[in-house]
């Protein structure tokens, strides 16, 4: 995955409940549906429009390394760009959980030391508001129409995180009820030495944004047929088309 936002656990298996009864309809699990063997196709594109990457998310089996309670959510990146050409991949790993205040997400260490963020936080409606080491965040709508690979959807959830201090990203995530998170947006503010106040302090620019890039659902499968997947067949597994 791009950066640790970007982008939720009941026992080995969660599932979300066709029917959901009044306390589950502001519970952030139906937004993240966690189910070993789920997984979604995303495309990245700037702010013209040009493809830059296409990243597959899958929940994999547990190898040992998952702690109580979490899935295993593997990442696969393949540029698009011209950085392509050189073959550029990546790989992440991710661990998900579901935490009395919301669904929490961990980077193991690596380079970087372990980084554990709350994804997204308990009740999930308008007006929740939380802070992680990364920045500050809220649920910005909730029960909103939004766009998936097939069309229209009736119940999503919006959250909008500003991280850095001083602010430098924004990053506005929409989460479709049993579906997933099917759109990522990330601006980047351009920020300089500023002339007034403490020395190395940094400041938005007059033109303030600095690069635009919106993470965008093409394909998922969460327990049921996959969508937008042409001639699928049980047992199909994700990959660069």
């Amino acid at each position: 995955m791009r950066c640790p936002l970007v982008l939720g656990l009941l026992g080995t298996c969660l599932l979300v409940a066709p029917r959901l009864g009044r306390a589950d309809e502001a519970s952030t699990t139906g937004y993240f549906p966690l189910r070993v063997g789920n997984w979604w196709t995303y495309e990245e594109e700037d702010a013209g429009g040009i493809p830059l990457s296409r990243e597959t998310w899958t929940l994999v089996p547990d190898a040992g390394e998952n702690r109580a309670g979490e899935f295993h959510l593997r990442s696969f990146a393949k540029r698009l760009d011209a950085l392509g050409h050189r073959r550029n991949r990546w790989e992440g790993h991710e661990y998900l959980r579901v935490a009395t205040d919301g669904v929490r997400k961990r980077f193991p260490a690596g380079r970087d030391a372990e980084l554990e963020l709350l994804l997204l936080k308990e009740p999930a409606r308008f007006g929740t508001r939380w802070h992680d080491a990364q920045g500050a965040c809220e649920v910005s709508a909730d029960h909103a129409p939004c766009v998936g690979p097939r069309g229209d959807l009736v119940d999503c959830l919006v959250t909008v995180c500003i991280l850095g201090d001083p602010p430098a990203t924004t990053v506005t995530s929409t989460y479709a009820r049993g579906v997933g998170m099917v759109r990522q947006e990330v601006d980047i503010i351009q920020l300089v030495p500023g002339l007034d106040g403490p020395a190395g302090a940094m400041m938005p620019t007059a033109s303030a944004k600095g690069g635009r890039s919106v993470l965008r659902l093409t394909a998922y499968n969460v327990g049921a047929r996959p969508v937008n997947v042409p001639d699928y067949r049980p047992g199909y597994r994700p990959g660069y088309r």
